[in-house]
């Protein structure tokens, strides 16, 4: 069983992952495609306290900073870590050019399901800035499965701008 976070003591607080869902919900009804903008500019505001949770949660179980990991035990923290603050379970590993994948099948924002049909921008806003403390470099953050879509999981490319871009091209098409 995975331990459980303190959240208080870690400047984080517990939402409902039906609150998350109401909001995501109006955001789109008020604001439609510019929703997307909202939640992840909130999702990328709040990563750093996130970060340092997960960095003193490291420290607490007598582990090294998060980028001193070597990446086995870095992919097994951060999904430890992601699942004892109520997220979901994480898969996280590293795959060629250094993309980055995570993937969740029952990850918390896309927990409405097919419902909504508005993709994971908020974990999106805080994933970009969590990694991108690890690797002290700009990343971007292109998810590319989502459950919230009807997709059986969610996942998630992390890698350097220029890298996604490329990637977008290839699956979607450029333009």
């Amino acid at each position: 069983m995975t331990d459980t976070l303190d959240l208080s003591s870690h400047s984080l607080l517990a939402i409902s992952k039906e609150s998350l869902a109401a909001l995501r919900a109006s955001l789109v009804r008020d604001f439609g495609g510019n929703a997307a903008t909202y939640l992840h500019e909130a999702g990328y505001g709040g990563a750093g306290p996130i970060y340092d949770a997960f960095a003193k949660w490291l420290s607490a179980k007598g582990g090294p900073a998060p980028a001193e990991l070597a990446l086995d035990d870095f992919a097994a923290a951060v999904g430890e870590f992601f699942a004892a603050s109520g997220w979901g379970t994480m898969g996280f590993s590293v795959g060629e050019g250094g993309v980055a994948m995570v993937e969740s099948s029952n990850w918390a924002e896309s927990a409405d399901g097919a419902a909504s049909q508005l993709p994971c921008y908020f974990t999106s806003g805080i994933l970009t800035d969590f990694f991108g403390r690890i690797t002290d470099a700009p990343l971007s953050v292109l998810e590319t499965e989502c459950r919230s879509l009807g997709h059986q999981r969610c996942k998630f490319l992390i890698g350097a701008p220029e890298r996604l871009q490329q990637v977008y091209e290839q699956l979607y098409g450029a333009g």
